[in-house]
């Protein structure tokens, strides 16, 4: 069952047309700690808030451990589709007011999990392609600019997706056992990976709490990496 939290006024018109519509929706109110809403590895986030409340929120969200790649799906209003640098920052949203069907839609979609294919040497999922041969990836047709451990490392996710590795295991596995670098190399990589791929594609490699990272594709958690887990500010890389 997917995990989804309503970010939401009290009571919500979009909250009732969801669960209307069949889907279990946990409700958080606005100010509720983004560390409280990482903890339950949402695979979307709803946003339903009063008029002048959504930027405010969206920023806490995205700016939040745990949930900066969580897709955001939010009900905005007419005036509010003229900001544009806003729903850049949303992975879809609905015009209030918004009628169940199509939230049950867009939500169909966001959670659709689409499959990574290999032919040949490239290995393809959604709009990412990576050629392991030529040591290139492209993603919706664009070239990725990664260095060559940031496309080792995501080449090796995305050939075992659902999988969930150690930092410890990412080492050896794609800088190989005689690398004495620390495991943090890995956290440093995982956020340059994200920060190039972007959203929605970013939510696909999801840090796995008190375990490592996985690449789950069109999922949409990531789940809280506290407790130790924590990706650490970049620096030395190893």
């Amino acid at each position: 069952m997917e995990s989804i939290i309503a970010v939401a006024i009290d009571p919500s018109p979009v909250v009732q047309a969801l669960r209307l519509a069949g889907w279990r929706v946990r409700v958080a109110a606005r100010d509720e700690p983004i560390d409280e809403l990482a903890v339950h590895s949402p695979d979307v986030i709803v946003i339903d808030v009063a008029r002048g409340a959504l930027a405010g929120t969206v920023e806490r969200i995205r700016g939040g451990p745990g949930t900066e790649a969580t897709p955001l799906l939010a009900a905005v209003d007419a005036d509010e589709l003229r900001d544009a640098a806003l729903l850049k920052r949303l992975t879809d949203f609905c015009v209030r007011p918004a009628h169940k069907e199509e939230l049950a839609a867009r939500l169909r979609r966001m959670l659709n999990r689409p499959a990574v294919t290999q032919r040949g040497s490239l290995l393809a999922v959604g709009g990412l392609v990576i050629d392991q041969r030529g040591f290139t990836a492209t993603l919706d047709g664009a070239p990725l600019d990664l260095a060559y451990q940031e496309f080792q490392l995501l080449r090796f996710l995305v050939a075992h997706p659902d999988q969930a590795f150690s930092r410890e295991q990412l080492l050896a596995r794609v800088w190989g056992w005689d690398y004495y670098g620390g495991s943090r190399t890995v956290d440093i990589h995982v956020r340059r990976i994200r920060a190039k791929l972007g959203h929605p594609a970013a939510s696909w490699l999801q840090t796995i709490r008190h375990v490592g990272y996985r690449w789950s594709p069109g999922t949409a958690s990531v789940a809280d990496a506290g407790g130790g887990d924590g990706e650490p500010q970049e620096g030395h890389d190893g």
